[in-house]
């Protein structure tokens, strides 16, 4: 629906008529095959029988709607889209083992593999964390605590705020504006010259002299940087023509904005790794602090040294997560002014793995009126790209993927999410005859949200995710990523074996385009399965941002005005670094039942949508508005079996190839004809 709508759909809710709850139980549930008197749905007939079909039950008395149907779906159901051939040849065996993809695919996390605990000296603050398996884990909570190692962490902390506040103030040429981009990245060779150390110096300028006058780099002639740099970190070797394959490669870049969150608020958020951790869930994956070296000033942050771990990802299967040990440390700077600090910690304990480390990156705080803060951000690290795809390499060499503004955008993104949330009352955007009371806004939010963070967690390369190939037969060349998930005590989600499966493709569209297309009810039933030859009609939504596309929204899908299909919950969320568009459907008594208030915990979903990243730059596609293409990722999360086990059969790999075909299909097929036909409407 258009912004242009939104008044004269804007009911003044504290006018409403009361509407009693439903108990949310089955036993006190409306009988399913009678119409609901509820005014949500007045008016409105609804065929309950077509409810299963869509994946919705019910477990001791709790909802859970699945995104599509319970697999397997038989190849003989004419519903069922079947774009291509499924050749089966060279395919032995009757299911899909969990575990003998270990060839085809990297190795699940074994026994001794590094989960980090819950418990004992790292409190309960580890989000998504598992088990304490490995000894030098141990190790590191034992050992940081000793001296030296406690000394040298704390110096190597001061030093990297000393360098924080310095670069994150400088100008060009150390800092380098991006054509068309808010943020800058860092020039490396002006860095050296500034804080590097005077070999350092002297090695590229040697390097730099060879490149100039032409001479071929020889696989048997490297010249070497020192063994360490300034932060006392081992360096790798640099070949003449710069970083070899082999060695880790700079990100550094740097963005300011200005937040609508108090400075105070601000420094309990980065410093609570509870609160950061939500506050940035679409980019870091689990996260523990580990010990706290100094507490700093009374009833202050300043002076805090804190030993943590943190894992980070980007919204998609096929990125490497990167993981690292760092210290965190605040201090109060002049002219009102705070800092905090992120160094890697390699040189004292060995990392969880090579591929990442973390020069001090972090941000400055500087209190503005009216509760705003002003912040400069700054990433500044070392990351292996080797197992980049070129669908993702200029996101990530560039800084956009894992760079300032996506920490800048996330914390404008949960500001703005939090001040709805907290709001008493705010507006609801309904059709004519929908009657939703506050509590009911509330509670639709508090599902939404669930969905995103519970989407964040499934779409992910986190270690804790075992992704495996999905592969039909010998010829199959499709990359499709799929995930066994046994849920038996995951609150939320129903007691099964569900399965999530994903791909990956570049668009010839822009983001916001591929954006505003995938969320609208004009345009779903172009590319959802379950809404094809349905008419889909947003029937309320309730904003979460100032851009109009960062909403919850609630849809029904009808095949004629009396005879209602299904209903979904969609959350949908745009900014510069990237966008998703998160749903699951709802049958009438789980959509009712939140409409009157109800605890949306018991309402459990398996989340299923798409998340947008821009495909960096520079591009061979830039449209009118000077933006280039987009990386789609698409995820479906669905029941595999109420029986928890550890495989799929081969029928359910027919249905999730026949699944991801269609899609990506139908996704193309649309791409093609607006950008042929310029009509992209839903701007």
């Amino acid at each position: 629906m258009d912004c242009e709508n939104d008044c004269s759909r804007n009911i003044n809710v504290t006018e409403l008529p009361t509407i009693t709850p439903w108990n949310h139980s089955s036993a006190n549930a409306p009988p399913r095959d009678q119409e609901s008197s509820h005014p949500i749905f007045s008016n409105r007939g609804m065929d309950n029988s077509k409810i299963s079909s869509g994946g919705c039950g019910r477990f001791n008395g709790d909802l859970y709607c699945s995104s599509i149907n319970p697999l397997p779906i038989h190849e003989s159901d004419p519903s069922f889209p079947n774009r291509g051939t499924n050749n089966m040849d060279g395919f032995n065996g009757a299911s899909y083992d969990l575990h003998s993809f270990s060839a085809n695919a990297p190795l699940p996390r074994q026994e001794s593999d590094p989960i980090f605990p819950t418990g004992g000296m790292m409190n309960s603050n580890m989000c998504g964390g598992g088990g304490f398996n490995r000894a030098s884990d141990l190790l590191l909570v034992v050992s940081m605590y000793a001296e030296p190692t406690k000394s040298e962490i704390i110096a190597l902390a001061e030093s990297a705020m000393d360098e924080l506040s310095k670069i994150a103030m400088e100008g060009q040429p150390l800092w380098v504006p991006q054509k068309d981009k808010k943020f800058e990245t860092l020039n490396d060779i002006e860095y050296l010259r500034q804080f590097g150390e005077v070999q350092e110096i002297e090695s590229m300028k040697e390097i730099m002299k060879l490149v100039e006058v032409g001479q071929e780099e020889s696989s048997s002639s490297q010249y070497l940087l020192p063994t360490v740099d300034s932060f006392g970190r081992e360096l790798v070797p640099l070949s003449l023509s710069g970083v070899p394959k082999e060695a880790l490669q700079t990100e550094a870049s740097r963005d300011m904005g200005y937040l609508d969150i108090s400075s105070t608020k601000l420094l309990h958020l980065l410093m609570d790794v509870n609160q950061w951790s939500k506050a940035f869930d679409n980019i870091v994956t689990r996260a523990a602090v580990l010990g706290t070296l100094s507490n700093g000033a009374e009833e202050s942050y300043d002076g805090k040294v804190q030993v943590m771990f943190a894992e980070y990802h980007l919204p998609t299967p096929f990125v490497p997560s990167r993981e690292c040990y760092f210290a965190r440390y605040c201090k109060q700077l002049p002219y009102e002014m705070w800092g905090v600090v992120d160094v890697s910690l390699e040189k004292h304990f060995p990392s969880l793995a090579t591929n990442f480390r973390r020069r001090p990156s972090g941000c400055l705080i500087r209190p503005m009126p009216d509760g705003f803060s002003k912040v400069i951000w700054v990433e500044h690290v070392e990351a292996d790209h080797s197992q980049l795809s070129n669908h993702f390499r200029p996101l990530v060499t560039t800084g956009l993927g894992f760079g300032a503004t996506r920490w800048i955008n996330s914390i404008i993104k949960h500001t703005e999410s939090s001040k709805i949330m907290e709001a008493k009352s705010a507006p609801i955007y309904v059709d004519y005859g929908v009657i939703i009371p506050q509590a009911g806004r509330t509670s639709f939010l508090n599902l939404a949200d669930r969905l995103v963070r519970t989407f964040c967690g499934d779409i992910n390369a986190s270690m804790t995710n075992q992704w495996m190939p999905l592969i039909s037969s010998e010829s199959d060349s499709s990359d499709v990523r799929v995930m066994i998930r046994n849920n038996i005590e995951d609150p939320g989600k129903p007691i099964a074996t569900t399965v999530v499966f994903s791909t990956c493709l570049w668009l010839k569209v822009s983001p916001s385009r591929l954006f505003n297309f995938l969320r609208h009810e004009d345009s779903r039933n172009k590319w959802d399965i379950l809404s094809r030859n349905l008419t889909i009609r947003e029937f309320a939504y309730m904003n979460k941002g100032t851009n109009p596309g960062n909403r919850v929204s609630l849809m029904r899908a009808m095949k004629s005005e009396d005879k209602i299909e299904i209903f979904y919950i969609q959350e949908s969320y745009i900014d510069t670094t990237g966008s998703y568009i998160v749903y699951a459907p709802l049958d009438e008594f789980a959509l009712s039942s939140l409409a009157n208030g109800a605890n949306p915990n018991k309402v459990m979903v398996l989340p299923s949508g798409f998340s947008i990243l821009p495909c960096g730059f520079p591009s061979d596609y830039i449209d009118e508005k000077g933006e280039g293409g987009s990386i789609l990722t698409i995820a479906f999360h669905t029941i595999e079996s109420h029986n928890i086990k550890q495989f799929f059969s081969l029928e359910s790999v027919i249905v999730m190839k026949n699944i991801i075909s269609d899609t990506v299909t139908s996704i193309k097929d649309a791409v093609l004809y607006n950008n042929y036909t310029n009509n992209w409407q839903y701007n």
